[in-house]
């Protein structure tokens, strides 16, 4: 499978990678100058979507949150309207995020931690939660808050899973509470989409038709190839011991290192692991990589920005639908034809 890495270190790929790194320096470049402790052991400023994901196109927007992970202050609120500020002087190189709230403004740990599927778990929240999880990265010098969240989180969802072994204790079980939660996120994405359409009268529908068809279910699969790999991974079953502690330590630690890596390398990752074929793995990057290219390309992206349902059967919508269908296959391939997955899916994705 070295082709597949090898793909993902060129064209497109690499491209958007190093704009992405590009971006993040200048991102913390311009803050510093103005904000010079806009992180602090309390606080960080979290970086979601295509900048988080390695995919920075020309025309992408900066989804960002300032995260909380302490006592509130009004310093708190001082600084990220201070960010905001910044940023809107700033729009011809950083966009702002989209009109839905989900991004450019704060957000409080206990939210994230204690309100996973109670009554105040709002979209916005459980948007918030996974895609910290799946899709983030931590911009400056101070990272303490956005680590201690994150292992906070992924302890908080391995809590409500009281056997976290099989019945003969020699593997790991897929951890239901945090799939359950991968789950209701992309359902409820899905559901989103079709609101927006209706509050924003049509507009803007095909850009985020192809994001939901692309980028956003690589989220969604990346998430449950993270969930999968706690039953299938060798090297983590080779850590089971007869301490309890231990047996979710290892756990826990297992998916935060999984939840480093960009969803593309989850993905890349899995197809090593599980022995898909080059074919569908070549399949599956060269639409990711067209897709990407659609996305930098001005005059394909105002396009499809302006583009409504009515006419998403016409020639202006072929090239993402034609993306999408390769991508839709090589996914399928991976979830349902794998012999390593496949049983998974079923059992976990579906029933």
């Amino acid at each position: 499978m070295g082709d597949v890495v090898n793909f993902l270190n060129k064209g497109a790929f690499e491209t958007s990678r190093n704009a992405s790194s590009k971006s993040r320096e200048e991102l913390d470049q311009l803050l510093s100058a103005k904000i010079p402790k806009y992180t602090t052991e309390d606080t960080s400023l979290v970086v979601f979507g295509s900048l988080a994901r390695e995919e920075w196109t020309s025309g992408s927007d900066l989804d960002w949150t300032y995260l909380i992970d302490g006592e509130a202050n009004s310093d708190h609120l001082r600084i990220a309207q201070s960010i905001q500020a910044i940023l809107k002087e700033n729009e011809d190189r950083f966009r702002a995020p989209g009109s839905t709230e989900t991004f450019g403004n704060m957000a409080f740990s206990h939210d994230l931690l204690h309100q996973i599927g109670g009554q105040n778990d709002t979209n916005k929240n459980t948007t918030r939660r996974i895609l910290l999880l799946l899709e983030s990265f931590p911009i400056g010098k101070r990272i303490e808050a956005y680590d201690r969240i994150m292992q906070g989180v992924i302890n908080r969802y391995l809590e409500e899973d009281n056997h976290p072994l099989t019945h003969d204790g020699k593997k790991y079980r897929v951890p239901r509470f945090l799939l359950n939660d991968i789950v209701r996120f992309w359902r409820t994405m899905a559901v989103d989409f079709a609101s927006k359409q209706r509050d924003r009268g049509g507009k803007g529908w095909g850009i985020r038709n192809a994001k939901l068809r692309m980028s956003r279910k690589l989220i969604f699969a990346s998430g449950l190839l993270v969930c999968f790999s706690a039953y299938l991974d060798p090297d983590l079953q080779s850590k089971i011991s007869t301490d309890k502690s231990d047996i979710r330590f290892h756990l826990a630690k297992h998916i935060r290192e999984l939840t480093r890596l960009s969803p593309l390398r989850v993905i890349e990752r899995s197809m090593m692991q599980y022995d898909v074929p080059n074919s569908v793995a070549k399949d599956l990057f060269e639409a990711y990589a067209a897709f990407l290219g659609v996305l930098d390309d001005k005059g394909k992206r105002d396009a499809l920005d302006n583009l409504r349902s009515q006419d998403s059967r016409t020639e202006s919508f072929k090239e993402i639908r034609e993306i999408s269908d390769v991508f839709q296959r090589s996914l399928d391939h991976i979830f349902f034809d794998n012999s390593f997955i496949a049983p998974l899916t079923k059992k976990y994705g579906v029933f």
